[in-house]
């Protein structure tokens, strides 16, 4: 009776940490099943757990982006009227969501003439948290 006991506790425990780790153990089964993508050639080994891996970034990627406030345009907006300039004066910009100690920011940077811009701006008020410019 007490062997049953023991074996439905670790069933139960194996279940929620399976339940938890969802992401991680998609990764873990590409890496599992490398031999078999290896023996019928059709995928190689590093394709099949990059493809796991990139499929999980991007996953978090989307989650992140439904839990910023303002959109990358909003957040792009906010750095070029810090700078005091409008799209027309400005090249090469880019915008990542990323997240900077746990806290949601929009990276945007950009060029004006001979001028490189770099902001990170609050993905959740839009406020701007650091402005830096250097000239090339």
């Amino acid at each position: 009776m007490k062997k049953i006991i023991i074996l439905s506790i670790v069933l139960i425990f194996a279940l929620s940490l399976t339940a938890c780790g969802r992401v991680m153990n998609d990764v873990t089964s590409g890496a599992e099943s490398i031999g078999d993508a290896v023996i019928s050639g059709t995928q190689s080994a590093t394709d099949k757990v990059t493809d796991k891996v990139e499929s999980a970034v991007g996953d978090d990627k989307k989650s992140m982006n439904l839990m910023a406030g303002i959109t990358a345009k909003q957040a792009r907006d906010a750095a070029l009227k810090h700078a005091g300039l409008d799209e027309a004066q400005v090249s090469n910009v880019d915008v990542d969501l990323d997240r900077d100690n746990g806290k949601l920011i929009y990276e945007v940077d950009f060029n004006s003439g001979n001028t490189e811009y770099d902001y990170d701006i609050d993905a959740e008020t839009g406020k701007v948290i650091s402005a830096d410019k250097s000239k090339d």
